[in-house]
């Protein structure tokens, strides 16, 4: 590669090294990174904490005389201060026909690659092309770029069309103009925010709305703007919202039988029990029922083995229907296995009737039978 090709990279920090580390060459955006001017010839010990010296001697000695190639090496940074809240993540190799150590650095928030100004341009294509409303602002909230899906919603909403150089105030909702700058004041100070938000906008109960603050850095680490993306969730949030009342409904259903229900994953672990279940148990153990519990607690230990065996065949797809004698009283257990939509078994479903006073009715007309039978 040339040196014009290299320092028109500016998404990567570039330099070459000989083998005591002595700085050869470094492209436009390593220099810009660390603050050195165009005649620098320094040493890469230089720009790196002084903890990590001997781990850089261990890399160069791997690269020059073992012939490694070492990726995804981060070094702590000199200038602790101005770098902070970022790292770089080095790749070195040996460049054979000179008998050099190239070097690549990536930098990044700690966790987050950073949204580089230099690279705005290579941004603004990958935004056009997203379904969010994505707008880039300056310091002092001029709009420096909008996506197409933007300049759709600003003008459905606000019946206004958005331009470059705009003031973004006009198109802040008054009752949400604290929340905003406050939001992209902190994202000016380098913290990356993001939200679900109910905006009055649209139909009369609002619209949902993902909002992201980004803040957008030079090569050298300042920050220079702000990318705010707003992206329209309202149809997941009436389905989290459907899903929701359906449970309610679905838990008040259940919760008014007079059947005992529980449902446990593949491991007999409680998921969910309803009202009748959890007073049965408490009944019969002394304890009510928790998520994560063993659905095994709950039965006593002389038939532990046969409830055993019919979760097991249920687990196989056997639905399981009995009467169990416990005393005095009679239950029917019904238990079914659960299938995910892709018809994977996932766990059973257990259902418990007392049916004490049918067994008993009908041992009565079986005593009344008999009777007229003798009779007869």
């Amino acid at each position: 590669m040339t040196s014009f090709l290299l320092d028109n990279i500016q998404s990567a920090l570039i330099c070459t090294l000989d083998i005591h580390a002595n700085i050869l060459y470094s492209n436009a955006a390593f220099k810009k990174f660390f603050l050195i001017d165009e005649t620098y010839r320094g040493n890469f010990f230089e720009v790196i904490d002084d903890t990590q010296f001997h781990l850089l001697k261990e890399i160069l000695k791997s690269v020059t005389e073992n012939k490694k190639h070492i990726k995804d090496f981060v070094l702590r940074l000199k200038d602790k201060e101005r770098h902070s809240g970022q790292k770089v993540t080095w790749e070195f190799f040996l460049e054979d026909t000179k008998n050099q150590i190239f070097c690549i650095g990536i930098v990044s928030q700690f966790g987050e690659y950073i949204l580089y100004a230099d690279n705005i341009f290579n941004l603004e294509t990958i935004l056009t092309t997203t379904n969010e409303s994505s707008i880039i602002l300056s310091k002092n909230v001029k709009v420096e770029f909008f996506s197409k899906q933007a300049y759709e919603d600003v003008k459905k909403f606000f019946g206004k069309v958005i331009k470059k150089g705009d003031d973004f105030d006009q198109y802040i909702i008054p009752d949400l103009r604290e929340l905003f700058y406050d939001k992209f004041n902190e994202a000016l100070s380098g913290n990356e925010i993001y939200y679900e938000i109910n905006v009055p906008v649209g139909p009369s109960e609002g619209t949902w709305f993902f909002i992201k603050f980004s803040p957008i850095r030079s090569a050298v680490g300042g920050i220079t703007s702000v990318l705010y993306s707003a992206r329209n969730i309202d149809d997941i949030k009436k389905y989290e919202h459907e899903l929701s009342q359906q449970r309610f409904y679905l838990k008040s259903m259940y919760d008014s039988v007079d059947t005992a229900i529980g449902v446990f994953d593949k491991n007999f672990k409680v998921l969910y029990t309803n009202r009748s279940a959890s007073d049965l148990i408490q009944k019969k153990f002394g304890k009510k029922p928790r998520k994560g519990d063993s659905g095994y607690e709950f039965f006593y230990s002389n038939n532990l083995n046969f409830f055993h065996s019919k979760i097991e065949s249920a687990l196989k797809g056997t639905s399981e229907i009995f009467e169990y004698e416990d005393g005095n009283e009679v239950w029917r257990f019904k238990i079914f296995p659960i299938y995910d939509e892709n018809l994977t078994i996932v766990g059973t479903s257990v259902h418990i009737s007392d049916i004490t006073k049918l067994k008993e009715y009908e041992q009565k007309i079986v005593q009344q039978i008999k009777f007229l039978k003798q009779l007869a």
